[in-house]
């Protein structure tokens, strides 16, 4: 018998043909099952599960650094490598990961290699929320982190890997522990104009029911001292359902801002609320730490309820003095888009005046010393191009020296680089001044325009002191446009047109004999005591302004006794006068000088003489002017007309033609002759 036989003449069991029968007849008899699906598919889940484990209990990690940086190179578009150890223990109710050499590049456009480095990174982790996606880190502890932070011209970052909008917040998982120990920080913010490098640290120190956790910044920004201390309570008793208390102390130069807040759901930075204190020397300052645009200011001092909801910010209940201005109100800022909108109302219950001058480079808070009235400190305008505005702004009174103001309104809009104040409306005690100012910045060099009108303001309330030689109503219009980075920059290369009136109104009859030199009779009003007036039938003034030099178009004042006729130019360059008036009576007159007035000097220091030699040269008509402040005395002589009484119907209609706000019953009284 031979070995492949069997006795009952069938094949060995373990034969070719005994096993594909045996398949064959398996096959034959087969029938699905769902309890034999699940048996044979856990038991397969079960046998790779076990290789899985096994596999990664007998892993060496550092085999991995080169595949895990490589796929998180991948993820994010930038080098990334793990250069140090790489320990992970998995099999523990709370496994961690430790990590050394951490490397991230910065992308090409950035200039330098490096964006981050990390000594040592080990995060903790709580194994059974993990398995059901909910991460909750024990600890968190990083060792000698480098960082840099770029910020392009552009808006583009080095940290961006595009989808997520920069203003939003990063939401953490719950850390127990949050250790940074010998961190550095740099960033360098070319939209901001913003260059910070300091130390970062964290702790938590015995103290109280517990470790109190503590976070220290230190370091320069823009070259001025930057230090903050911000302090909560333990991280480890934190409830993610009830606000995590914290505070804030930071100085950034001048700047000191003493915070006390709450995040509303711990560990989403995104939603808090907080009282802020906050006081400098410009309001404008904390552009740098906010990213929000706000006007420049006198020293303040600032209290407001801040509220974050993700990407939208409440300012509430603001409380601030600005040098001598109070003021009050409700901001909102939106910050979902690139570019963050402010929107509210605030006003004052009493205004400074010359605490707007830091708002145009000019007052006390202007840095540079001018020989120039009109400011040349720079305006940072290109800082309109980060933040929309919508506000509205109101003073209920207005202290100033110079003006009888009594209220101020206005509407702030900012959008795309464009700053709009309109209408912009100066209350005076009788009459206002209204109109509107643009500012385009969105080139590096802004172009400005003005268009401003004076109605129904006495000309005698620019008078300063008790004693009012001229007397009527004032109205004007400018009517300006230029290009510069500062205020007097602008007006150097100004164009447009000034015109004022004063329809009629009433001089001093011995300051008109002064303007036309009637010596016996101007003497013999001021020796006499004489203080009467003599009827003004009309003053026009009107300048047409090209390339920053203001040329008289006309320049007349016309009173019962004499007729003023003039002519010259106000060069807003180096803001010289160059006026001439010549004053013609209208009886005849025994001892008169035949010379004509002159105003010259400066913008801020004119000097009025007589072009005759030694003898009346900038003394009695200086003296009869004295009532007059610089403007004023500017204003005291402006136009041109005839040798009798002048025809001012006509004078005063082509000024309302030209844009001047005179009223039609001026005209109409204008040219009815008087008897």
């Amino acid at each position: 018998m031979s070995v492949t036989e069997h006795p009952q003449g069938r094949p060995p069991k373990w034969s070719r043909e005994a096993v594909k029968q045996r398949v064959i007849s398996d096959f034959r008899d087969f029938r699905f099952t769902w309890g034999g699906f699940f048996r044979w598919a856990g038991i397969t889940l079960l046998a790779v599960l076990i290789a899985a484990i096994v596999t990664l209990y007998f892993l060496d990690w550092n085999q991995m650094r080169g595949p895990v940086g490589r796929y998180l190179s991948h993820r994010t578009g930038r080098e990334v490598r793990i250069d140090g150890n790489l320990s992970v223990k998995l099999f523990t109710w709370q496994p961690s990961v430790n990590a050394a050499g951490i490397y991230v590049g910065n992308p090409k456009w950035v200039g330098t290699a490096q964006a981050a480095t990390v000594k040592e990174l080990r995060v903790e982790f709580r194994l059974v929320p993990a398995i059901f996606g909910r991460w909750i880190l024990p600890l968190v502890k990083i060792d000698g982190p480098d960082i840099l932070l770029v910020r392009d011209a552009t808006g583009r970052t080095n940290w961006d890997s595009g989808g997520r909008n920069p203003n939003d917040a990063f939401k953490l998982p719950p850390i127990k522990r949050f250790l940074v120990r010998n961190g550095h920080l740099q960033i360098d913010d070319a939209v901001r104009k913003l260059h910070f490098t300091g130390a970062v640290s964290s702790s938590e120190e015995a103290g109280g029911k517990g470790a109190a956790f503590a976070l220290l910044g230190d370091g320069k920004l823009n070259s001025n001292k930057f230090q903050a201390d911000v302090k909560g309570g333990p991280l480890v008793n934190v409830d993610a359902s009830k606000p995590y208390n914290f505070t804030a102390d930071v100085r950034a130069g001048e700047t000191h801002a003493i915070v006390n807040g709450a995040i509303t759901q711990p560990f989403h930075l995104d939603r808090f609320t907080a009282r802020i204190n906050l006081s400098g020397p410009n309001l404008a300052d904390i552009y740098l730490l906010t990213g929000l645009v706000l006007p420049r200011t006198p020293t303040y001092h600032l209290t407001v309820n801040v509220q974050r909801e993700g990407s939208h910010y409440r300012l509430n209940d603001i409380n601030a003095i600005l040098g001598g201005t109070d003021l009050q109100g409700n901001l909102s800022v939106d910050a979902s888009g690139d570019i963050p909108m402010l929107a509210g109302r605030v006003a004052s219950r009493q205004l400074k005046f010359e605490d707007l001058g830091p708002l145009v480079g000019g007052g006390k808070a202007a840095p540079v010393q001018s020989k120039y009235m009109l400011p040349e400190t720079e305006l940072h305008t290109e800082q309109l191009r980060q933040t929309n505005a919508e506000v509205d702004y109101s003073a209920r009174s207005i202290s100033s020296r110079d003006f009888p103001l009594r209220g101020l309104d206005t509407h702030i809009s900012v959008q795309g680089g464009v700053l709009n104040l309109k209408p912009l409306v100066f209350s005076f005690t009788q009459g206002k001044l209204s109109g509107s100012i643009r500012i385009d910045a969105r080139k590096d060099i802004p172009t400005s325009s003005v268009d401003a009108r004076i109605t129904d303001v006495r000309a005698e309330n620019f008078i300063k002191g008790s004693d009012k030689p001229i007397t009527g109503l004032l109205e004007a219009r400018a009517v300006l446009t230029g290009t510069g980075k500062s205020v007097h920059a602008t007006a150097a290369n100004a164009n447009g047109t000034f015109t004022a009136v004063v329809p009629s109104g009433g001089m001093r009859h011995s300051l008109a004999e002064w303007m036309g030199i009637d010596v016996l009779s101007a003497l013999s009003l001021n020796l006499a005591g004489d203080n009467s007036n003599t009827n003004l039938r009309c003053a026009v003034a009107s300048f047409d302004t090209k390339n920053g030099v203001m040329t008289s178009r006309q320049f007349l004042i016309d009173t019962d006794p004499v007729r003023v006729d003039g002519s010259g130019t106000i060069n807003l360059r180096d803001e010289m006068l160059d006026l001439r008036m010549q004053g013609k009576p209208k009886n005849f007159q025994i001892v008169r000088l035949r010379a004509p007035i002159t105003v010259t000097g400066s913008l801020g220091h004119p000097v009025v003489g007589v072009k005759a030699g030694a003898v009346l040269a900038q003394g009695g008509i200086a003296a009869a002017l004295g009532f007059l402040n610089p403007l004023a005395a500017v204003f005291a002589f402006i136009n041109p007309g005839l040798a009798k009484d002048a025809n001012c119907g006509p004078l005063l209609a082509d000024a309302k033609a030209k844009g001047n706000p005179v009223k039609a019953s001026a005209v109409r009284n204008a040219a009815t002759p008087r008897k």
